[in-house]
């Protein structure tokens, strides 16, 4: 009982030191924590419409006939697409791709309303920027369905025109038809689709460089093992100490999902509760994570650069935007080692997929492995710093 009386004793000196700390030194954490909302804002404002829309081609005729002027107006019409230039040449047309003033341009054949009138094949040829991957298949396959439209609209006609009925022609052009339907982000929206995934991922950057800066400035400062030497546990310190940061990020999760799914409304098909669950689960992780890495590092600046190196491209290697499955052996051993990972995974499970709570049990376990298993090594491993300070503290 007195043991219990002098750990909670020694937790609220803590914790009082370092809400002092934060009252009158808190300049670092605000500043911090204003480049993450920044960055937050920024994103969301860069992603809210949502879908690509108006990206700019340019438009050669050479046929200068009705028809060739009908698919301009059909490709003008197409919402992924605006036509700001009618060119003369191909050289035009490449240059402005060059410069990216455009991201593709159609070029209409000489005879193309001729040929089609006789019965010939004819051939619209197109030309993208295969270094914008997205921007590029985005307008290709705008450009298929407009061509494909105008396609089936003339074979109609033609079919009609022998005598067919309307019906009959629909059926004689395309005998089978496919049918494919979206199941999980049916609305194709990169908000939907990109953003709450780079919510977590700049949070994960926060938690734990902001822990690996306050933790790293004791062990360099010798502060803790002053503190331990008179007396206070070590378990009270590193609890009053992750306590702020565990708040803050908490704070800033509940308002990223108060954004995604109240303010603009995206529907959860799973348990919110588990969602919830997660991103706490996520937060105490690099925590964790981020005492490790400053522990281990020999000085303030390794750790930094320790904790940078993890959590910066930790994105690239989740699996969202590039399957998993397709990256070499050694990203994939990567990826498991990224608590981000886990829990977009168990978002998608919850949010998109609406699967039952069970099937996100073992991402739920994986982030729990992530905050119990280093746990023991991170106490020894603040211990030893301390005595190897040479203070004479009584841990």
């Amino acid at each position: 009982m007195q043991s219990q009386f002098q750990h909670k004793v020694s937790f609220i000196t803590a914790l009082k030191r370092e809400l002092k700390y934060y009252r009158y030194n808190g300049r670092e954490c605000l500043i911090a924590v204003a480049i993450l909302l920044a960055s937050m804002t920024s994103v969301a404002w860069i992603f809210s419409s949502g879908t690509l829309t108006d990206l700019p081609i340019a438009v050669i005729d050479n046929d200068k006939s009705a028809l060739s002027r009908s698919y301009i107006r059909m490709l003008e019409a197409a919402p992924e697409m605006h036509i700001v230039k009618q060119l003369n040449s191909t050289e035009q047309a490449r240059e402005l791709l060059e410069q990216a003033s455009i991201y593709a341009f159609v070029l209409i054949p000489n005879d193309f309303a001729k040929d089609i009138k006789t019965g010939r094949q004819t051939s619209i040829v197109s030309w993208s920027s295969g270094q914008y991957l997205t921007i590029s298949s985005t307008i290709s396959k705008s450009l298929r369905q407009v061509t494909g439209t105008i396609s089936a609209g003339i074979e109609i006609t033609s079919l009609t025109k022998r005598a067919e009925s309307r019906l009959a022609a629909h059926v004689n052009y395309s005998p089978i038809q496919s049918e494919l339907r979206t199941l999980f982000n049916p609305y194709q929206n990169y908000q939907f689709f990109i953003v709450s995934s780079l919510l977590p991922a700049m949070l994960q950057m926060f938690v734990m460089i902001w822990t690996a800066f306050v933790v790293g400035r004791e062990l360099q400062a010798n502060t803790w093992a002053k503190n331990l030497n008179a007396g206070t546990s070590i378990y009270a310190l590193i609890t009053a100490k992750v306590l702020p940061v565990f708040i803050i990020a908490s704070v800033i999760a509940f308002a990223c999902l108060i954004w995604l799914f109240a303010i603009s409304a995206w529907p959860v098909n799973g348990s919110l509760s588990l969602l919830i669950l997660g991103w706490e689960l996520m937060i105490l992780a690099y925590i964790v994570l981020g005492i490790l890495f400053t522990s281990i590092a020999s000085n303030l600046a390794t750790g930094l650069s320790f904790t940078v190196f993890f959590t910066a491209p930790a994105f690239a290697y989740v699996g969202i935007t590039f399957p998993q499955h397709a990256m070499p052996l050694i990203a994939q051993v990567w990826t498991y080692m990224l608590p981000v990972r886990s829990l977009l995974r168990l978002q998608i499970e919850q949010v998109e997929l609406g699967a039952p709570v069970v099937n996100s049990i073992p991402e739920l376990l994986i982030l729990l492995g992530f905050i119990l298993l280093p746990l023991p090594f991170v106490i020894a491993q603040i211990r030893r710093r301390c005595r190897t300070e040479n203070v004479g503290c009584q841990l």
